[in-house]
């Protein structure tokens, strides 16, 4: 899945392949509340059920997604409004700032989804269903992402179009964790 989004990158140009690991970088560093939010809700679920709480469980995760969410949303506004600052500490060339900021216009405005499914992939693990969380990885990456980046950067979108493949694929793997 990541190589042949790699070579999609590559083929738009150097600019492109540094404007996207700029922002890769910035995305890593983004969405680290929500995995470490997720990660938190397969120990704390785990926890919970062999105390026989379900009730902490529910209360936990509405919490977690709640607190998730917000964070997301406060990262992602950050990011959205200000997205050449961020590219420019890895990289300052014009048009790999340029390249760089409408990835950071597309993606960060969808973190809420990342984190929410970054939740639920916490709750199920915490549960010990380990299968759903993986299938929806390999669907939302190898059935959604890949093909949508594939065939949106063959539009006028062009690069544009592997940005927007992310989210697409975020959102197919909430619908199936959900």
């Amino acid at each position: 899945g990541f190589m042949s989004l790699q070579f999609l990158i590559n083929g738009f140009g150097t600019n492109c392949m540094a404007a996207y690991t700029a922002a890769s970088k910035v995305d890593a560093f983004a969405e680290m509340p929500a995995l470490n939010l997720g990660q938190a809700m397969t120990n704390f679920t785990a926890q919970n059920l062999g105390a026989k709480r379900q009730d902490r469980v529910w209360k936990g995760g509405k919490y977690a997604l709640l607190m998730g969410m917000a964070i997301s949303a406060c990262v992602s506004a950050v990011i959205v409004i200000f997205p050449s600052v961020f590219i420019s500490i890895f990289n300052r060339d014009v048009s790999v700032v340029n390249i760089g900021s409408s990835y950071l216009r597309i993606v960060p405005a969808f973190y809420i989804v990342f984190a929410a499914m970054q939740i639920l992939n916490g709750l199920l693990l915490g549960y010990g269903r380990s299968f759903v969380p993986m299938i929806a990885s390999v669907c939302s990456l190898c059935c959604l992402q890949v093909p949508m980046a594939v065939i949106l950067s063959g539009t006028e979108l062009g690069h544009n179009g592997i940005w927007l493949a992310a989210p697409i694929g975020w959102f197919g793997g909430l619908l199936i964790r959900a």
